[in-house]
């Protein structure tokens, strides 16, 4: 049977392993919960995730603020920033001493027999020994110094990674966003077009049945009205598709926007004033998270280097062990009471060492070798980077100068189109244009308002691609609104 005192020590051990597998346990805000269903219609109206009942209009800035508090992937680089973190603290141990428990249990058995006689003895011994012992590591060349402060720069790299995340995502939502806008502005363009022909097929009817225009003006108006119906339909898909898209960026586990969310209007951007390209160079390589994180990769990558030199040095160290030795002795003699012993003895011992490598197969020479490879390759990843970035913003500024200028030649054609259609169709109601002429005028206008409505889009998506090239902080969308479940 177990004394007192063993149970009092097995207790302990069982709590601190009951604290270790506690701390171990999955603990953090997991998805929504219709994501790990298995099927789509078994999910609940209250635990789907849509965006909040009271809003109506959604705006470009409303949207990205739900994408930064909604969407997975960018929610799961948060969960990069904590691992790196706990492996920067994790770091902070090497300066601790360690403590290890330890129980020794062991029991014995002994029986002697005499040579001639039937006397004979039996023996028990029962031993119970535990004991704390650990280490203290006291120097090793900086080794774990160098391990920190490549920790630190680990976890800054993280944090620029989800910086750099944020970027991207602020861009993509831009783009989904403004592919709604270009499709409903078509869609508009499309129900314009359908009612003019409209028009022209009703009068055309009348006319016929006074007998003044041919039948086939008629059947052509039929034909184009066929045709804006038929390009209104893909408007409409295009409208539905964009939709679906942009609400994968926002996180809603629908697919879809609900029906009552309405869009801006398409208008043409007020004149703005563009700096030098210098400007936008020198701020994207001040503040572009992906050049950030490069820089800190470099820094992590030379702090382990000079790590892996504390390996050529000597380390000292200090020990020491605690133990309690507890024995319990029996012997049994034939023909004679039985004897008990017990003892009971504690131990302390504590010592300083030193150790100091001389070789080991050049294991620390090729891990110093492959460390310095790591730097240099850090360093051109650094500089690739760098010219990725100034390609960048020397694209989208050209880009958006590009789509600037398109966007007022756009403007003047539509109003010569516009005009063009009016003369034109003046000229056929009076009989001196034949239908075709009329129908190219028609297609003329359709081709330049849809030319404008993209030039309008590319302007915004030319100032997303601008914005998320030099990372422009964009103050509307620090505080990220969650959508409702």
């Amino acid at each position: 049977m177990m004394r007192s005192w063993q149970k009092r020590t097995v207790a302990l051990i069982a709590t601190g392993m009951t604290g270790v597998f506690a701390g171990g346990c999955l603990d953090y805000q997991a998805p929504a919960v219709p994501v790990r269903a298995e099927s789509f219609s078994g999910v609940s109206e209250d635990e789907r995730v849509r965006l909040p009942e009271d809003l109506s209009e959604l705006t470009l800035e409303e949207a990205q603020r739900i994408a930064l508090a909604n969407n997975p992937d960018f929610l799961s680089q948060g969960f990069a920033i904590a691992a790196a973190k706990a492996r920067y603290y994790q770091c902070y141990s090497g300066y601790a001493p360690t403590v290890n428990a330890g129980m020794s249990v062991s029991q014995s058995f002994r029986q002697m027999y005499s040579g001639h006689h039937v006397n004979k003895s039996r023996s028990q011994s029962e031993n119970y020994t535990p004991s704390i012992s650990g280490q203290w590591l006291i120097f090793d060349c900086l080794e774990r110094e160098m391990n920190l402060l490549a920790a630190k720069y680990k976890l800054r790299q993280s944090r620029e990674l989800e910086e750099d995340a944020r970027r991207l995502l602020m861009q993509a939502v831009a783009y989904a966003y403004n592919d709604i806008l270009l499709a409903k502005a078509q869609q508009q363009i499309a129900i314009a077009d359908i009612e003019y022909y409209q028009k022209m097929l009703d009068d055309a009817e009348r006319k016929q049945k006074a007998g003044t225009i041919k039948p086939s003006d008629v059947l052509d108006f039929r034909i184009s009205l066929k045709n804006g119906q038929y390009a209104l339909r893909a408007r409409e898909y295009a409208v539905l598709t964009g939709k679906f898209v942009l609400a994968a960026y926002l996180g809603l586990t629908d697919g879809t926007l609900p029906d009552r969310i309405i869009f801006p209007e398409l208008a043409f951007p007020e004149e703005e004033y563009l700096p030098d390209v210098t400007v936008y160079l020198d701020q994207a390589l001040a503040s572009r998270p992906d050049l950030r994180a490069c820089r800190d990769a470099l820094k992590a990558s030379q702090y382990s280097y000079w790590a892996t030199l504390g390996s050529f040095g000597p380390s000292i160290s200090a020990s020491y062990q605690l133990t309690l030795d507890n024995s319990h002795n029996v012997q049994h003699v034939a023909n004679a009471a039985d004897s008990h012993s017990t003892s009971t003895s504690g131990g302390f011992s504590y010592g300083i060492s030193a150790n100091w490598n001389i070789f080991n197969g050049f294991y620390d020479y090729f891990a110093t070798q492959a460390a310095m490879a790591a730097v240099a390759q850090s360093d051109y990843q650094l500089a690739s980077q760098w010219l990725t970035v100034v390609s960048d913003v020397r694209t989208a500024y050209a880009n958006y100068q590009l789509n600037v200028d398109q966007a007022k030649a756009s403007r003047d054609i539509l109003q010569l189109t516009r005009r063009n259609r009016e003369l034109v169709e003046n000229e056929y109601n009076a009989g001196k244009a034949e239908i075709t002429r009329l129908n190219e005028a028609q297609l003329n206008l359709i081709a330049a308002q849809n030319n404008l409505a993209m030039s309008v889009i590319n302007i915004s998506n030319a100032r997303a691609q601008l914005a998320a090239a030099v990372y422009a902080s964009a103050a509307n969308v620090d505080e990220p609104v969650p959508a409702g479940r």
